[in-house]
């Protein structure tokens, strides 16, 4: 840090006087360091940028289209962003299917300046490029997509938008010819703007190399949940900047912005037989007997037929990909996880958004970032551990407004008697904190009468 205070005329020196003014070395200083001891001596910098009087960076054409209506909580998220004709770095938080991601677009309409939009997967890179052509008027050429496999449209990266993933920026190992020319760019380009999406995850030693290898003015983060179990969350302040607004997900849900929910812990018993074996049994093993918890399955079964007979949409989230491709598969149903492709994915995702089947089996994947606006029932039937964000994060998944209902059902299955319900506890933590509240059911009074339900008999 250095203090030039030679050759200063009367005005700087004045200036001087009410104020230190520093020049930092990029080259020889580590600006996370930097920031990180500043919020330590509880003098955390605050990152501003003035984007009318930048003339370095070249200005783009995009504004918002007509028929884009911002909501008054978008408006004044945005609002804590500019202030006096400068946007300042930091953290916006908003409910799943609150519309964060009109939040960026008008951002980089305000800013009209070069943006580079980072998402956690190839599915929301699609998803955010459809809706800036949507809801702006940039033109399609001038915003494309860098990610793996479907970049040799992408000759250079002089577009005015880029649209990319935390792991295309992050990856050490050896690229391609091509990719490793395209990341080339845009790493030396300077970028008015960085939106980064889901920002929760960037605090990870994997992810936030994107920070210290990308040259930009202002950061944006989106979020819906600034949560982590590993404390890491207190990272974001210096690695963004603070949190500038949070809407209150109940607050949203009363004025009719998303949709009503009903939240309920299914207690599903476990047989002797499994429960024997539970007891004895590996971490894993009690795991995998958690998961395939034949009366947790029949109960699974029961509830995908209710809801299916009322019309409604329905995903079943499963950490355990055996018991994710296991139940899929005994009730006939499309399933997604890692190892899906993602061409075979897409094509899943919109036979879904077409009304082509009302079930989707998906594992951790669909935690963020998939848009199914369709959907209002989740079923639960296997989580990592206690999980504060991921049950938040689910749950945002169905809370759109719906056309026909504005109700939504969230049903997490639990084994009773079993570490599952420990965790069950610590993952509603967040959701209770927002004002939601728990039914615990026990038993559905008939369900032993309903014909054909998966493991009928103990032999199945």
């Amino acid at each position: 840090l250095l203090i030039q205070k030679k050759n200063l005329d009367f005005d700087q020196k004045h200036l001087l006087s009410k104020h230190l003014i520093f020049s930092i070395n990029p080259n020889i200083c580590k600006i996370e360091d930097i920031k990180r001891r500043s919020m330590e001596l509880d003098c955390p910098l605050l990152e501003e940028y003035d984007f009318l009087n930048d003339l370095f960076i070249s200005s783009i054409k995009i504004d918002l289209n007509p028929i884009t209506i911002i909501r008054k909580y978008q408006e004044k998220a945005i609002s804590k962003m500019f202030n006096r004709g400068r946007a300042r770095s930091g953290v916006i938080v908003l409910p799943c299917g609150a519309g964060k991601t009109i939040v960026g677009i008008t951002s980089v309409t305000m800013i009209k300046k070069t943006a580079l939009i980072v998402c956690n997967s190839t599915v929301s890179v699609e998803q955010w490029r459809r809706q800036f052509i949507k809801w702006s008027n940039i033109d399609p050429k001038k915003i494309k997509s860098f990610i793996a496999g479907q970049y040799s449209n992408l000759e250079n990266c002089t577009s005015d938008i880029i649209v990319t993933t935390y792991s295309m920026i992050s990856f050490g190992g050896q690229r391609a010819k091509l990719s490793a020319s395209l990341l080339n760019e845009i790493k030396s380009r300077e970028w008015g703007i960085v939106i980064l999406d889901e920002v929760h995850i960037v605090p990870a030693n994997v992810f936030r190399k994107v920070l210290g290898i990308i040259k930009t003015h202002c950061k944006l983060g989106l979020t819906a949940t600034l949560l982590r179990e590993d404390r890491k969350v207190g990272d974001i302040g210096f690695l963004i900047g603070p949190k500038l607004y949070e809407a209150n997900w109940l607050d949203l849900e009363q004025i009719g912005f998303l949709a009503m929910a009903c939240c309920a812990e299914v207690c599903c018993s476990m047989p002797t037989e499994f429960f024997e074996n539970y007891l004895c049994g590996s971490n894993s093993t009690r795991q995998i007997l958690c998961a395939l918890n034949p009366n947790k399955a029949r109960i699974c079964d029961f509830l995908i037929r209710y809801h299916e007979s009322r019309g409604d949409r329905i995903l079943v989230f499963s950490d355990n990909v055996f018991a994710l491709r296991s139940y899929a598969t005994k009730m006939l149903k499309a399933f997604i996880y890692g190892a899906t492709g993602s061409l075979e994915r897409m094509r899943i995702l919109k036979n879904f958004q077409k009304h082509e089947g009302q079930t989707l089996f998906i594992s951790r994947i669909g935690d963020t970032s998939i848009d199914l606006p369709e959907a209002n029932v989740i079923l639960q039937i296997s989580s990592h551990y206690g999980s504060r964000r991921q049950e938040a994060q689910r749950l945002g998944r169905i809370l759109r407004p719906k056309s026909k209902s504005r109700k939504a059902f969230f049903y997490s299955l639990v084994t009773s008697n079993t570490e599952e319900m420990f965790y069950a506890n610590k993952r509603q933590q967040f959701l209770v904190g927002q004002g939601y509240d728990f039914k615990t059911i026990i038993n559905f009074a008939g369900i032993d009468k309903i014909p054909n339900l998966i493991f009928e008999t103990e032999k199945k």
